[in-house]
């Protein structure tokens, strides 16, 4: 949380009560549709990712998350409406979940943590408008380019399957495009 906005000891105390630490294991489904989300996860260890399924089971990643990273479903979070996302471990690991009507009491009564939240709604904003630019504005060697990148990362960290899907391509366009580059 620092990372977002140097804390003090006092503003620390106050949310205490609505955090807990959650233990996951691999392949560990954290939030299910029609569930509402009521959590921020700051992960600590392991990763994550949120996806969503069509009606032919098809998974797409949309977020792949891991240390110091966090993990939600932000419009059912905010709305209190049923997720259209499922969020599932990945690795082995612990976050720690802040609970949304912990946060929200804060929202009226602590400066500070009002702020984080407006900070914290900025960062997905600007994420979300750049993933969405990204799909509709880049070809998939262009997002895999991208990706190499600016999270090179996430080659060590998630299975070429995830890491397909995250680009929104098929794990057999994904080879291609690696093998095509790899010739260059």
């Amino acid at each position: 949380m620092n990372s977002v906005l140097p804390i003090t000891e006092e503003d620390w105390q106050v949310i205490t009560p609505y955090l807990s630490v959650v233990e996951f294991e691999e392949g560990e489904q954290l939030l299910c549709p029609p569930q509402i989300c009521g959590f921020i996860a700051f992960i600590n260890s392991g990763s994550l990712r949120s996806y969503h399924t069509n009606d032919q089971l098809v998974e797409t990643n949309l977020l792949l998350r891991s240390i110091n990273e966090f993990i939600t479903d932000y419009e059912s979070f905010v709305s209190q409406q049923s997720s259209t996302l499922w969020i599932q471990s990945i690795q082995k690991g612990d976050a720690i979940f802040l609970d949304r009507t912990g946060l929200y009491s804060l929202y009226e009564t602590s400066f500070y943590w009002n702020k984080f939240g407006r900070i914290i709604s900025e960062q997905i904003f600007v994420n979300s408008k750049r993933r969405t630019e990204q799909l509709l504005f880049l070809n998939p060697t262009e997002r895999y380019l991208l990706l190499m990148k600016n999270h090179p990362e996430y080659f060590q960290k998630y299975s070429l399957k995830h890491i397909a899907s995250y680009l929104g391509i098929t794990p057999k366009s994904l080879s291609r495009i690696r093998n095509q580059l790899t010739k260059h």
